[in-house]
Order: structure tokens, then C-alpha cells, then sequence
């Protein structure tokens, strides 16, 4: 009898044990999510510390805020009406640092599934470029043929849904599909449907990509400089059909590499990308083009649209934009800020070396004592260096600096630089105001949340914040333009420069 029991006893716990650890592994529900995404961003976000916190009517917008989020929250049915709950929460911010990372992990059998399910669409080079020729007067600035580093798409307007718009009084369709006419891997075949997009009213464009492996990207796609779409994380270059006046803007392999051109007395250099990797390709362009700098009578960077990366990208420009004299930095890094918490701590360890070197004990020794607060980044005990000075080339008498708001993090650096620069002139739009806080890191919400993750601003320019800040208004141009209406920037700005010169 006591044996049944202690048989019956097992079974029961051994049940009990398996339930947990489906329980465990089972999706957590949107609310959950919400709320964990909500305690990651107010431990590790300086900006909520500075900037909501201890102002009253920020507090009482944001808590109103989130009221709405957690309503929506629980009534979100499915990833994709998660998603929208946590990405209009981060973006409540408005920080360019701050955001939703979506997990692209899949195993081989779920890749292989979605090969196989894979929708198709009958076109070809020839038939998109015909299209393309056909429809030049009317097609949609996202309507061409794009590419990326081996990858080729054509994106045209969804067949399902012009056939769709055609039946009913809505006109013409606001959705289009990206078909692949050449694979950057084996898995992906010609005719498959890379991704999809709907256009928004503000111009920019709700996307839906899928990754090499197949995994499901939700993006938000803006049109950059005409030939440039940018998806955060991902960069497509714009092939066909491209105007002359576009034309050489964009390395035609790699969107992402920088490109030099020569206009007669005019250098212009256009950069998308400050990812460190390309330092290499710009410093060679700028070594192979030395004559024809130094011989310049003008030098325009283009950095519309640029991503960001790391501002020692383009540190082989300086010589080219610095004057002899420098106006004062607007900030001094110096004084950077970090906000103390335990992803914060881990970020240190990881990000300024190994914690047993003296200056990465002293800031973890800060960070010890002040969680929840601001830290400084650097100590008394470490000297402060006098700033570098780049060696000012005697080349183009006039610099302009072409910007939008997709001129982001690093590039930005390169912009203030520019500003502080008796010869340079910024001309364009203000931009996307990204260096109160930076320098990110990416964590994950739960273990047991593997989905989505957090990622973050780690380094807070200033404890003043958000006195003399940029969220939220970028840096504003020297010159003013109005880039939508503009059929050829480069050319307005090579003639305010040699207008200025006279």
C-alpha cells in the first residue's frame, strides 16, 4: 500500500515538474513582456533618470503613457501586435539609442520550413526593368531595382494587392514586395519575396524582412538621399532607376562603403556608414585622391542617411575640414556620465577592459556605490590628455556639409567637428539628435524572453541633461534647405560655396 502511494507521489511530482517546465518555456504573455521591457529601460536608461523623472509634467505624460501601453498590452493578440505595444513605447523616448531588438535566431528545421513555404512572384531582371521603363513618370520612390553585397531585389508594387485595389474605389495599392532576382545565400531563390512594405503618410515605409535564415524582421524603412533605404539595421542601395544627378553616391557593390567623386574643383565624398570596418576603404580613397584634394577648391561630405558606427571612422577627413583655428567643442567627452545599474556593470566590464585593471576598479567602485545614479566615466586619478589636433591640409578653401535627419550617432560627431570649423559650412536639415546619450548595449528582458530584447544608450554626455541637448531637435544646419524640394543638393550646395568664396 505505502508502495502504491509512494508510486502514485512520484508520478504526480514528476507531472508537476514537467508542467513547470513547460510553463517555463511557454511564450510570456504582451503585458509580461511590457512591463519587463518598462523596469529594463528605467534601470538602465539615463535619459528616464534626467529627463522624466524628476520633471513633473514629463512624469505625469509618461505614466499617462504607459497607462495606454498596458491597456494595449493586454488586448494584443499574436508577436506582431506585441511588437507595435513595445516599439510605440520605446519610441514614447524619442531617442535614436534607444530600442527594440528583435531576435533572429531560428533552428535548421524551422529555416528549412520557411524555404519551402516561401512566397513566390513570377518576375525576372528583364520584366522589372521593363516594368520600370514602362512606369518611369509614376512609380513610387521605393519602386526599383536595390541591392546589398550580393543580394539583389526589384521592389514592386504587390500583385495581390493591386489586384486587390483594382476592384474596389481605393486607386492604387500603398504596399509593395521585394523579389529576389539574385541571392546572397542558397537558401534564398530567385522569384522569393524578401520583404514587404506599406507606405505611410509621413513617407517613410511600415516593413516586413526576412533574414538570410528566414527569420522575421518588423522594420521601419525611410528613404534616404533618393538611392538609399535604410532599415535599421539593414542598408539597401538603389541600382535602377537612378538619376544622373544621384548617380556615384553609393558604392554600386556595397551601400554602406564610402565613395569619393570629382565634380571639376569639387570633391564630394559621400559616406552612409561610420562602421569602423570602412575606415580602411576611406582612408584609401583619400590616399589615392590626395592630389586632387589638395588641389580642390571645394569639399562637400555628404552624410545624409548616414547610420552611425564609430566617429573615428572619418577621423582621415579632419585634415581636410579643420581650420587653423577651432572654435570651442560644444561638449567636452570628458565629462561623460554612466548610469549605474547591474547591465550597466556588466557593459563596464566588457566595453573598458578587464575589471582588475585600476581604472575599471575605480569606475565599478563608483558604479558599486551609486546604483541608480550617474557615475562619472572617467576619474581625477586618470590625467586628463590635451585634445588632438589634426594637422589642417592646405586643400579646398570651402567645406560643405550636407545633412538630414538620418544623419545619426557618429556622424554626428563628424557634423560638430564640421561646425567648429572656420572654413566648413553645414547646409541641409537638423539632425537626428543622437549624442546626449550613446554608445549602445543590448539585453535580454527574461530568460525566458527570447524574442525581443532592449537595447540602450550606455554613456550620457552630460549630468546637465537636457540642458544643452539635442534630443529630440539634432543639430541644426549653418544653411537651411529644404531637401524634399531640392532636385540636386550637391549642386545647390557646390554653389552657395563658390558664391561664399568670391
Amino acid at each position: 500500500m505505502r508502495l502504491t502511494a509512494l508510486l502514485v507521489g512520484t508520478t504526480t511530482l514528476a507531472w508537476s515538474a514537467f508542467a513547470q517546465a513547460a510553463q517555463d518555456s511557454a511564450p510570456l504573455g504582451c503585458a509580461e513582456v511590457l512591463e519587463l521591457m518598462r523596469a529594463k529601460a528605467e534601470q538602465n536608461y539615463a535619459g528616464f533618470l534626467l529627463e522624466v523623472k524628476p520633471a513633473p509634467a514629463r512624469a505625469a505624460a509618461y505614466a499617462s503613457a504607459l497607462g495606454g501601453f498596458r491597456a494595449r498590452s493586454r488586448a494584443a493578440r499574436g508577436d506582431d501586435a506585441c511588437y507595435a505595444v513595445l516599439r510605440d513605447y520605446i519610441a514614447w523616448f524619442d531617442d535614436p539609442h534607444l530600442f527594440v531588438y528583435q531576435s533572429g535566431r531560428l533552428d535548421s528545421a524551422e529555416t528549412a520550413r520557411r524555404a519551402r513555404a516561401a512566397r513566390t512572384v513570377a518576375m525576372d531582371e528583364s520584366t522589372a526593368r521593363a516594368y520600370f521603363r514602362r512606369n518611369a513618370a509614376r512609380l513610387d520612390p521605393i519602386e526599383g531595382i536595390w541591392y546589398d553585397r550580393g543580394l539583389r531585389v526589384a521592389i514592386v508594387p504587390d500583385p495581390a494587392a493591386a489586384a486587390a485595389a483594382a476592384t474596389t474605389a481605393a486607386g492604387a495599392s500603398n504596399r509593395f514586395v521585394a523579389v529576389v532576382l539574385a541571392s546572397d545565400t542558397a537558401l534564398w531563390r530567385p522569384g522569393a519575396v524578401r520583404a514587404r512594405f506599406t507606405r505611410r503618410r509621413d513617407g517613410g515605409y511600415d516593413g516586413e524582412m526576412w533574414l538570410r535564415n528566414f527569420a522575421r524582421r518588423l522594420v521601419d524603412a525611410r528613404l534616404y538621399k533618393r538611392v538609399l533605404l535604410r532599415t535599421s539595421p539593414g542598408v539597401w542601395g538603389k541600382e535602377y532607376p537612378v538619376a544622373a544627378r544621384d548617380s556615384g553616391l553609393l558604392d554600386p557593390a556595397d551601400p554602406r562603403r564610402p565613395t569619393l567623386l570629382l565634380r571639376g574643383r569639387t570633391v564630394i565624398v559621400s559616406m552612409t556608414s561610420h562602421d569602423p570596418g570602412y575606415k580602411p576603404v576611406l582612408d584609401s580613397l583619400l590616399a589615392a585622391h590626395e592630389a586632387e584634394l589638395r588641389g580642390a577648391e571645394r569639399l562637400i561630405v555628404d552624410l545624409r542617411g548616414n547610420e552611425g558606427g564609430s566617429s573615428l571612422a572619418s577621423s582621415g577627413l579632419m585634415p581636410y575640414i579643420a581650420s587653423a583655428r577651432m572654435r570651442p567643442e560644444r561638449r567636452r567627452f570628458r565629462d561623460a556620465m554612466l548610469m549605474s545599474s547591474e547591465d550597466q556593470m556588466r557593459y563596464a566590464r566588457v566595453a573598458f577592459g578587464r575589471d582588475t585593471e585600476p581604472e575599471v576598479q575605480r569606475l565599478l567602485e563608483r558604479m558599486r556605490a551609486h546604483v541608480g545614479g550617474l557615475v562619472p566615466l572617467f576619474d581625477s586619478l586618470v590625467p586628463e590628455r590635451p585634445p588632438a589636433h589634426d594637422s589642417v591640409v592646405l586643400g579646398p578653401r570651402r567645406v560643405g556639409v550636407l545633412i538630414d535627419r538620418g544623419t545619426v550617432s557618429a556622424s554626428e560627431v563628424l557634423v560638430l567637428d564640421a561646425k567648429r570649423s572656420e572654413r566648413a559650412t553645414v547646409f541641409g536639415e537638423p539632425t537626428a539628435g543622437a549624442l546626449d546619450y550613446q554608445s549602445t548595449n543590448i539585453v535580454s528582458l527574461s530568460p525566458r524572453e527570447r524574442r525581443w530584447y532592449l537595447g540602450y544608450p550606455t554613456i550620457t554626455a552630460g549630468a546637465d541633461l537636457p540642458s544643452n541637448g539635442m534630443r529630440g531637435r539634432g543639430i541644426p544646419p549653418d544653411v537651411r534647405l529644404d531637401l524634399a524640394r531640392l532636385r540636386d543638393p550637391i549642386a545647390v550646395v557646390d554653389s552657395l560655396l563658390r558664391r561664399d568664396a568670391r
